[in-house]
C-alpha cells in the first residue's frame, strides 16, 4: 500500500490477523500502534507486545490520557464516539510523524450490524477497515487465524475498562483502577473473562 501502513493494534483477534496480512502483503513499512491509557488493562498491554514481537513489526506505544476530555469521563451515551475520535485523531498525528498515509483498524463485518458509535468516528477520520470491506466476520477471522497458526485465533474478545461503567456514571482514574484490580482477582479465582459492571 503506497505511503506505508499504520495499524491500530490491540493484540486481539481482529487486529492481530490484520497485522499479519498487512505484513505479508505490504511492500512499504507497516507499523502497529498500541494506544496506552488507563482504560487498557496492564496484562493486555503486555499481551499486545508479545503478539507483535511474534509477528514481526516492532510495536510502538502511543500514550493517551482520556481524562483530559470531559466528554469522555462524563460518560454520556456518546462516550464511545468521543473516545474513538480522540484516540484515532492522536494516531493520525503519530502516523504523519512517521510518514504514514494509511491508518487501518480491525473493524470486521459483525461490528457493522451492532450499535457502535465509535464506527462513526472511524469513518469521519478516514480510517480504513479492510476486514469489513472484504466482508470478513469474526468467525471467518478466527478460522483464517487458525490456518496461520496465530495464537489469537480462539482468544475471547476483550473491551476497554470504560465499558464496565454504566452510562451516566462519571469515570475516574480511581474507579478504573478498582475495576482492573477486581477483574484480576476474579481471574486468579479461575473466573476467566468475567467483566464487572459498576
Amino acid at each position: 500500500m503506497k505511503g506505508g501502513v499504520g495499524i491500530a493494534f490491540s493484540g486481539g483477534v481482529d487486529s492481530t490477523y490484520l497485522l499479519r496480512i498487512a505484513k505479508d502483503a505490504c511492500v512499504g513499512q507497516v507499523i502497529p500502534f498500541l494506544l496506552v491509557s488507563p482504560f487498557l488493562p496492564g496484562k493486555e498491554r503486555k499481551w499486545a507486545h508479545s503478539i507483535a514481537d511474534e509477528i514481526g513489526p516492532p510495536l510502538k506505544e502511543v500514550c493517551w490520557y482520556p481524562f483530559d476530555f470531559h466528554c469522555i469521563w462524563e460518560n454520556g451515551r456518546n462516550r464511545c464516539y468521543y473516545c474513538k475520535y480522540a484516540m484515532y485523531h492522536e494516531l493520525w498525528s503519530i502516523c504523519r510523524e512517521h510518514g504514514i498515509s494509511n491508518l487501518l483498524d480491525g473493524t470486521q463485518s459483525d461490528d457493522l450490524s451492532r450499535d457502535r458509535p465509535g464506527l462513526k468516528a472511524i469513518q469521519e477520520l478516514s480510517v480504513k477497515t479492510p476486514l469489513a470491506h472484504c466482508n470478513l466476520n469474526k468467525n471467518n477471522i478466527r478460522r483464517l487465524s487458525a490456518k496461520l497458526c496465530l495464537p489469537t485465533w480462539d482468544r475471547p474478545s476483550q473491551s476497554c475498562l470504560a465499558t464496565r461503567v454504566v452510562t451516566g456514571t462519571f469515570i475516574t482514574k480511581k474507579l478504573i483502577e478498582k475495576i482492573e484490580s477486581a477483574e484480576e482477582l476474579l481471574k486468579d479465582m479461575q473466573m476467566e473473562n468475567t467483566k464487572l459492571r459498576v
